[in-house]
Order: C-alpha cells, then sequence, then structure tokens
C-alpha cells in the first residue's frame, strides 16, 4: 500500500546523502508498507523494484531441497534488499521475506539504475551495503555449521535489535526455529538457558532483552566481525 511520504528519510543508508541527493532520490521513490511474511525477492526470478526500509526486518532466505529455507542475512533500516538484481547480477540464489512489518522506500529497477549512473555518492553507499550483505552471507555458513545454537541466537538476537531498536522483540519458537534451521524444541532449550541466565525473559512470543551486555558475551565471533566490518564501511 502506497501512503504519503514523511519528511525524514528513516533509512540510514540515504541518510548519507547529501541533503539535496537525498531530496531528489526519494522524489523518485514510493514510500510502502511492508506486511509479514511478504515475498519481495523470489529464488531465481529478476525483481523489478529495490526497498529501503525505514523500520522492519526482511531476512534472506536460502532454500535447501527438502528442508526449511534457512535464513543467511538480515536487512533493515541500515540497508537495501534487492539492490544486487539491479546492479547487474544473476538473478537471486535467495528469495528475500518480511519478518517484521515497516514502511520502506520502493524505487523500480530501471529509476534506481539511473540514480546510480547519475550519483557516484549513491553508488559508493550502495556497493558497500552490497558487500557488507556478501560478507553477512558468507558468514552464514561457518556461523551453521561450527557455532553453537544459543551461541547463534544470541547472534541472531543482536542483529534484530540493532535494526528494529528497543529490547523487545515478537518471535515465537518456531519461528526462530525456520529461520535459524533447527527444531523447535532446541530454540526452547537455547531460549531457556539464555532465560535462566538473566540475559533474556521470554514468555508467549514476547522476548525482551534484559543484558545486552551478556547477550554480546553470549554471541558467536560472527556479531564482532560484522561490527568491525560495519565500522570500516562508515564515512
Amino acid at each position: 500500500m502506497v501512503i504519503p511520504k514523511p519528511s525524514r528519510r528513516g533509512n540510514a543508508l540515504l541518510g548519507q546523502l547529501p541533503r539535496a541527493l537525498g531530496e531528489r532520490f526519494l522524489a523518485q521513490c514510493d514510500e510502502v508498507e511492508l506486511t509479514v511474511d511478504e515475498p519481495l525477492v523470489f529464488a531465481g526470478r529478476r525483481h523489478p523494484q529495490v526497498h529501503f526500509p525505514q523500520g522492519g526486518l526482511i531476512g534472506l532466505l536460502a532454500q535447501v531441497h527438502g528442508h526449511e529455507a534457512l535464513e543467511v542475512a538480515v536487512i533493515g533500516r541500515e540497508g537495501v534488499d534487492g539492490a544486487m538484481l539491479a546492479l547487474g547480477g544473476a538473478p537471486s540464489a535467495t528469495r528475500s521475506v518480511v519478518l517484521v512489518g515497516g514502511r520502506a522506500w520502493r524505487i523500480g529497477v530501471p529509476r534506481f539504475r539511473a540514480e546510480l549512473d547519475a550519483s557516484a555518492t549513491l553508488r559508493q553507499l550502495v556497493d558497500q551495503s552490497v558487500t557488507r550483505l556478501f560478507a553477512q552471507v558468507a558468514q552464514a555458513v561457518p556461523c551453521t555449521r561450527f557455532h553453537s545454537l544459543p551461541s547463534r541466537l544470541a547472534l541472531w538476537l543482536l542483529r534484530a535489535q540493532d535494526r528494529l531498536g528497543g529490547s523487545e522483540l515478537r518471535f515465537t519458537h518456531l519461528r526462530l526455529a525456520g529461520l535459524l534451521g533447527v527444531q523447535r524444541s532446541a530454540v526452547t532449550i537455547a531460549a531457556g538457558q539464555l532465560h535462566r541466565a538473566g540475559i533474556i525473559r521470554y514468555a508467549r512470543g514476547e522476548l525482551q532483552i534484559l543484558d545486552r551486555d551478556r547477550l554480546e558475551a553470549a554471541a558467536c565471533a560472527c556479531y564482532a566481525i560484522g561490527r568491525r566490518q560495519r565500522t570500516r564501511a562508515t564515512p
């Protein structure tokens, strides 16, 4: 659903653009409301639109034959979804699905490409965002293979909080299990460990982060790696 444009940009990537350039770019966009479970990019297809989230959370899911789709990356207000296709890459190997609803700036691929050609600053910011996304996807394989589920759950919660803000998140054990590629019972055990340690509180799909510092300590090294990459890429 298209809704009126607010005066603020909302997306951190677009917020780094000079004011005049940012306003010109937003004039080419629609502001839309993304709803939970809405597909944005389908695996194996070229999608005609690019999204810059203002809030909410988008998951990149990889499908494995005979298994549930596994999340390999998340995108929030720090980045952009669909840019790799617009930059001329092959059809996506993953599909993008809205995990948490929120507003986003949406632009068609032809207009997006035209803006990239017209602005070296915009292209540099988008290239940096895509590079960070690739790094997140690359980390997903060894992380899933070698890191414990409690540390992976802590990592996921940190990434979600970074993008959504606040300390309260709404995710069922079943949804988390699907994203992490494990059985629901395994997530229940892992969440229980963090709960008993006083790091989180979890009841009826309502999850509250009680101790951010200890949650970071409980997470695998992938979180610190990602944070260093974001810091190096910050202008």
